[in-house]
């Protein structure tokens, strides 16, 4: 497929509607980039009938992995992927910030594909807050060039581990971590999450749900594409908070941070 990015005209060649768009907006490059994780994400909806009728995930990346797979292991995939939902984090890290007493917390432990740009907020608006964030190294190595600020840095520990829960912190922010997840995975993902809290310990986790409105195109397209690529889709508060429970988990709070973003102040049971 080709994009014509100029045109001729009388006096010589000119640009294109998508041009005219490609100048004006940085954003629409990921758009047009067939190599980025949106056209990613667009292609994994061929293998959605047969995630549907069968469970199986029938997309695979032109090296023959699943998306999931390729997220991991596609360094500039991954990057790109994590890069769009930090920055679509912005728009929820004031609520997330107004909607916890963060100013108890001395030392934070966060994961998740939005936590970086959530530590900015955090790190600025709570003097005494200290972060560690635990992820793979070349997430790490997007969150630092890319999505902290150097002001935070001094502030915020990058601990490279394969398991996405930090460990040696009171309280633990998960943002956004379990839409690329199966139910089954997620439920063991936040196990080990309750497994990592002391007993006083809590877990804050921020989650982008259904959409209220279920005409929502936009919404729906992304439910879709979630579904087709990981067997997850956007879920809703009653479905994220019985995977919490089943991971041993209670729930002490459960709060609008805008955007069609929850969050759950959760503690383990017994």
């Amino acid at each position: 497929m080709e994009i014509e990015v100029f045109e001729l005209a009388d006096d010589g060649y000119r640009l294109t509607p998508v041009g005219e768009e490609l100048v004006e907006d940085d954003h629409s490059l990921e758009e047009y980039d067939l190599r980025g994780s949106q056209a990613a994400f667009d292609l994994s909806l061929a293998g959605l009938a047969e995630r549907l009728t069968s469970g199986a995930n029938g997309c695979r990346t032109a090296s023959g992995e699943s998306l999931a797979d390729a997220l991991r292991t596609d360094v500039r995939l991954g990057a790109s992927a994590r890069t769009a939902i930090e920055d679509e984090a912005r728009w929820v890290s004031t609520g997330v910030a107004a909607a916890y007493d963060w100013s108890a917390v001395d030392v934070l432990g966060a994961a998740g594909t939005g936590a970086g740009t959530v530590v900015n907020a955090l790190v600025k608006g709570f003097p005494g807050l200290r972060v560690k964030i635990a992820a793979l190294q070349s997430v790490l190595d997007v969150l630092g060039e890319q999505i902290l600020d150097p002001e935070v840095l001094p502030r915020v520990e990058l601990v490279a581990q394969t398991r996405p829960v930090p460990s040696d912190a009171g309280t633990l922010l998960l943002c956004r971590l379990l839409e690329w997840l199966p139910d089954e995975d997620a439920v063991l993902t936040l196990t080990e999450a309750a497994a990592a809290l002391p007993a006083d310990g809590s877990l804050v986790l921020v989650e982008q749900v259904e959409a209220a409105d279920p005409d929502d195109i936009d919404a729906v397209l992304h439910h879709l594409r979630l579904t087709a690529a990981f067997g997850s889709g956007l879920r809703s508060v009653k479905e994220v908070t019985a995977l919490a429970e089943r991971a041993g988990l209670t729930v002490r709070d459960c709060r609008d941070v805008g955007w069609d973003h929850r969050l759950w102040v959760l503690t383990p049971t017994g």
